[in-house]
């Protein structure tokens, strides 16, 4: 185990985050996996890093403040604060987010003030978000295991931290011969697939499944779909979420209509929405609903004045690894690359023609949702169906099947 741990922290320095010598480091993670992150700082320190923070948290303390606090006494808590991401995004430094997962330990909070706690950090940390928003920064979301998580997909099996140590590395690659070729090849075929895409000059893309999805979704005139990789500011080519497994563009904000029903559930601040659906209407939600946890998907929805429409459309084929393993992962990180997925909320700057270099009010002008959050949902089956409508009103079949077959 500790040589897939040595390889999976090199993979995440060097080929996720590119880190270049001298380069600030801010990592994130919980205090549970202090053994990966001091693998994590020895390897950057011998790689030349001089300035390296570790904001460790405890989910246990965060929701024994939770339930002791009031939302003002909680807002002076260090571990709700996003000070640490303004302070290295101002130094121009690399950010790794080692996401753990908890399952249940959020469900006697309200949802309400685990959005205001997310609202404020955001407001603390506004240096980053806009830095991030233009590609300026260097940064990396990967998982990492936790009791509490093992226990829920392998309730009382022996050793099962292990075993889940085990399917992250090969999820990740890790455990391949050459980690590094496989996710090179990876790259490729997403990168193919994007371009495609491009080649095609959509207007609409129109969704239909047995779920009772009907959604058409319409597409910036400019759009950019974009692979797996991230292209900064500085030239360097970086790899955000690992793992990754799909190809990603912003609709137009006001391009949405019909309606969308989630195929897998949503663990949202540690709370789940499962069984929902979205009606829009010119791109914003009009209505909705939730067997379970839709209080949270409201508060998801009225976060801010544009969560209401949406920031991402990405196409991730039915049959792909994570979804191939027949699992529930209770992460979005890790489900939502096992699925077709939509997000409310922020888009993404460099998915239309020069977006990178436009100012936010630019950006709005030309249909690209800004929003202080960002919340993906799955929205992929196995009979999910998408056809892009071109410029030319030609139809083109581009998912049958749950499975892309450009």
């Amino acid at each position: 185990m500790q040589k897939y741990m040595e390889k999976y922290a090199d993979i995440l320095l060097t080929k996720c985050l590119k880190l270049k010598k001298g380069e600030p480091l801010l990592i994130k993670g919980p205090m549970e996996r202090y053994d990966f992150v001091r693998i994590l700082v020895d390897k950057a320190y011998k790689m030349g890093i001089k300035d390296i923070n570790t904001n460790l948290t405890d989910a246990y303390m965060q929701h024994s403040s939770l339930q002791n606090l009031k939302l003002e006494d909680l807002k002076k808590q260090e571990m709700w604060s996003g000070k640490p991401f303004e302070v290295y995004a101002k130094k121009g430094g690399a950010f790794l987010s080692l996401s753990a997962e908890y399952p249940d330990l959020m469900n006697d909070i309200d949802a309400s003030v685990l959005t205001k706690l997310q609202m404020h950090s955001t407001n603390e940390s506004k240096t980053f978000e806009n830095r991030r928003r233009h590609n300026e920064l260097s940064w990396c979301i990967a998982s990492v295991p936790t009791q509490d998580w093992a226990d829920k997909l392998f309730p009382r099996q022996k050793d099962n931290l292990n075993k889940l140590w085990k399917m992250i590395f090969d999820i990740c690659l890790i455990t391949k011969r050459n980690p590094e070729q496989a996710l090179d090849k990876k790259i490729k075929i997403s990168h193919d697939r994007a371009q495609k895409l491009n080649n095609l000059k959509l207007k609409y893309l129109k969704y239909s499944n047995s779920l009772g999805t009907d959604l058409q979704i319409e597409l910036p005139s400019n759009y950019i779909f974009h692979n797996i990789e991230m292209k900064l500011a500085d030239g360097r080519i970086v790899f955000p979420n690992m793992p990754s497994e799909e190809v990603y563009s912003s609709p137009l904000k006001k391009g949405t209509n019909g309606i969308v029903y989630a195929s897998k559930p949503l663990i949202h601040n540690g709370k789940i929405i499962d069984n929902f659906w979205l009606e829009f209407k010119n791109g914003k939600v009009v209505n909705y609903g939730a067997k379970k946890g839709k209080e949270v998907l409201e508060s998801i929805i009225n976060f801010d004045s544009n969560s209401k429409y949406l920031g991402e459309v990405a196409l991730v084929d039915y049959n792909s690894p994570i979804s191939n393993t027949n699992m529930l992962f209770y992460t979005t990180l890790y489900d939502e690359n096992a699925s077709c997925h939509l997000a409310l909320g922020q888009a993404f700057s460099d998915c239309i023609k020069d977006g990178e270099n436009k100012s936010q009010k630019e950006l709005e002008q030309q249909g690209v949702n800004q929003s202080k959050t960002h919340v993906d949902f799955m929205v992929g089956t196995k009979d999910l169906k998408i056809i892009g409508i071109t410029e030319k009103d030609e139809e083109v079949v581009i998912f049958k099947n749950g499975n892309c077959v450009l």
